[in-house]
C-alpha cells in the first residue's frame, strides 16, 4: 500500500503565491493526498490520520483551536513544515510588526497576544522532521527567532511551479512587449499596502517611468497580460520570503525593478541564465519529495 499524506493550511487565496507552490508541491502525489483546512481541523482527524505523513503550510487559522488539539497534532505525527512567510508571528514578520504594532518583533516567545505561538513553534522546532523554506534569508531570519532550530534539517525550496505553468510561460514569453511597467494591484487593504503598490507608482512618477496597474485575473490570463509589458516594478515593504510575481516577470522576459524585501533575488539561482532559473524551478517539487521521503518515515507497527 502507498504512503497516504495529509496537507493541513489555511487555505488562502487561491490564486495567491501560497496556493499555486502548495499545488506545484503535491502535484506528482495528488492521488494520496488528502487536504484539511486549519480552521476545521478536530481532534478526531488528527488521531484517525495518525498513520498518514502531515504536510503542513500556514498554520494562523490553527492558533484559535484548542491547545491541545496543537499539542496532539505536532506531538503524535510525523510531520514537515513548509514556512511560506513568518507564521511565529501574528503580524506575519518582523517589518509588519513594526509598522503595525509600533515595536520590533520578539516573536514566538516573547509575546502577548496568542501565546499559543510560542508552545506551537516550541513543538515544530522540536519535532518536524524537516522545515522547507522559501529562501536563505528566511530561513536566517527564523534561526535567529528560534536559535534551537536544526540546520541540518532544514532547507530552500523557493516558490514552485507546475508543469503546466512552466509550459504557459514559456509560450507567452516571446510575445511583443509594450513600454510600460506593471504594477500588480494585490488583493486589496493590508495586502496591497504591503506588496508596495503605493511605492511602486511613487517609484515610476519620481523616475518617469510609464506604467500600468494590472488587476487581478485568472492565472492564464494573469501571464498573458503580464508578458506583454517591459518590465514589472514591485516594491513590497515587508519580507516578501521569495514573490512568485517577480519569477513570473523574469522568465517572461521583463525588466525587474524590485528592492531588498523581495528575500529571494540574493541567491545563486535567480542571479543566473533564464535557462538555469526554469531548470532550478522544474526541480524544487522534486527536491522536495526527495527530503521528504529521506526524512519521514511511518512506523507501521
Amino acid at each position: 500500500m502507498s504512503q497516504e499524506y495529509i496537507h493541513l493550511d489555511d487555505q488562502s487565496i487561491q490564486t495567491g503565491g501560497t496556493s499555486l507552490t502548495s499545488v506545484a508541491i503535491l502535484e506528482d502525489r495528488i492521488d494520496n493526498i488528502l487536504s484539511f483546512s486549519c480552521k476545521d481541523l478536530t481532534v478526531e482527524q488528527v488521531k484517525q490520520h495518525r498513520n498518514k505523513i502531515w504536510i503542513i503550510g500556514n498554520i494562523t487559522n490553527l492558533y484559535r483551536l484548542d491547545p491541545n488539539l496543537i499539542k496532539e497534532l505536532f506531538s503524535h505525527n510525523s510531520f514537515i513544515k513548509i514556512e511560506f512567510d513568518y507564521n511565529f508571528c501574528p503580524y506575519r514578520g518582523e517589518i509588519p510588526h513594526q509598522k503595525l504594532a509600533n515595536q520590533p518583533c520578539k516573536c514566538p516567545h516573547e509575546i502577548i497576544l496568542n501565546p499559543v505561538m510560542s508552545s506551537t513553534y516550541d513543538l515544530i522546532i522540536k519535532n518536524a522532521k524537516h522545515c522547507f523554506f522559501m529562501s536563505e534569508r528566511q530561513r536566517a531570519t527564523y534561526a535567529i527567532h528560534m536559535p534551537l532550530m536544526r540546520f541540518d534539517k532544514t532547507s530552500v525550496l523557493s516558490s514552485c511551479f507546475t508543469k503546466d505553468s512552466l509550459d504557459l510561460i514559456e509560450i507567452h514569453a516571446l510575445n511583443h512587449k509594450n513600454d510600460q511597467y506593471a504594477i500588480l494591484e494585490g488583493y486589496g487593504g493590508w495586502h496591497s499596502q504591503a506588496k508596495g503598490v503605493t511605492e511602486a507608482k511613487n517609484f515610476c512618477v519620481t523616475n518617469n517611468i510609464p506604467y500600468q496597474i494590472l488587476p487581478n485575473q485568472p492565472y492564464e490570463n494573469h501571464i498573458k497580460t503580464l508578458s506583454r509589458f517591459k518590465g514589472l516594478v514591485f516594491m513590497p515593504i515587508i519580507d516578501d520570503t521569495c514573490p512568485r510575481c517577480v519569477i513570473e516577470a523574469k522568465l517572461l522576459g521583463l525588466d525587474i525593478i524590485t528592492n531588498v524585501n523581495s528575500q529571494h533575488t540574493t541567491e545563486g539561482w535567480w542571479n543566473s541564465t533564464r535557462e538555469d532559473i526554469k531548470t532550478y524551478l522544474e526541480h524544487r517539487p522534486k527536491h522536495f519529495w526527495s527530503v521528504l521521503d529521506e526524512n519521514c518515515h511511518i512506523d507501521a507497527s
